[in-house]
């Protein structure tokens, strides 16, 4: 396979600990190229300069050289990269931008019964996930547009969902695409259950837990120690945390992007415990 050798690059590649973490691709006059994350840096990296596309080879021609940073685990490096490429922007990344007016939508009962959503906008430092959310947005718009495609999608009632306002049947029933729980057709079981199957996807769940969660991750580097409150990633320390720990962390905002990544392990079997 063809490599790229930059005629700059003065960083020893096989070098590169074959361990996991993240790495960072510098350009002439400390211009941050490139942030990406791997189970094997050595390995990624690699890849890298063996990519003849023309955007990869262009980023590693310009690369002068390579740090990289091991974590303990490939959670540790998925939060590390995910926070570094929101804070630094490195040229060739996409850009990953953080929510500045969150929007989401609640769920709550009509007095017939019905789920119904209603839009909230948590605060980003202090979000508090008390219940489960529906969809993470931008701005108020982008949530409004959102909630309207699914009713649309899953034909759903839009009187019931709050889009129409008006007694008896909706106009969307009239032109069969809704299934009449604005007019007694389809039963108040039958409408919240397919509600819910429509936001399935998009659910956003409550904080579970009395306290900080602590994901433990120990590997040939060491160990990772991430601090976790209301899926805020708050801090990761390479030792157990401490009561003294709890008062030296950054403010964290909510990212959806870590959300995933920390539901995806905590599913898979994470090593966990929760200081209260």
């Amino acid at each position: 396979m063809t490599t790229t050798t930059p005629t700059r690059l003065d960083t020893d590649i096989t070098a590169l600990p074959a361990t996991p973490g993240i790495y960072r691709f510098w350009g002439e006059g400390e211009t941050l190229l490139y942030i990406g994350k791997s189970i094997n840096i050595r390995q990624r990296v690699r890849t890298h300069f063996q990519n003849t596309a023309p955007r990869a080879r262009r980023m590693c021609q310009q690369t002068c050289r390579i740090e990289y940073t091991e974590t303990a685990g490939e959670l540790g490096a998925l939060l590390l990269e995910n926070r570094e490429i929101k804070q630094r922007q490195p040229v060739f990344n996409r850009r990953q931008r953080r929510y500045r007016q969150l929007q989401t939508w609640l769920l709550s009962h009509n007095e017939k019964g019905f789920l119904v959503p209603h839009r909230y906008q948590p605060d980003p430092q202090h979000p508090l996930w008390q219940q489960d959310c529906y969809g993470l947005f931008r701005s108020p718009r982008q949530a409004q547009q959102a909630l309207e495609h699914w009713v649309r999608e899953a034909r759903l009632c839009p009187n019931i969902c709050g889009l129409e306002q008006g007694p008896g049947p909706c106009f969307s029933f009239q032109l069969q695409r809704c299934q009449g729980a604005c007019c007694g057709k389809e039963s108040v079981a039958s409408h919240n259950r397919r509600l819910l199957a429509a936001l399935e996807t998009q659910q956003i769940q409550a904080w579970p837990y009395d306290g900080i969660l602590v994901i433990h991750e120990q590997g040939e580097s060491g160990e990772d120690f991430h601090l976790i409150h209301q899926w805020c990633h708050l801090t990761t320390l390479p030792h157990p945390p401490t009561r003294e720990d709890l008062d030296h962390f950054e403010d964290a905002v909510f990212d959806l992007d870590s959300y995933r990544m920390l539901l995806h392990f905590i599913n898979r079997g994470a090593h966990c415990f929760v200081m209260e």
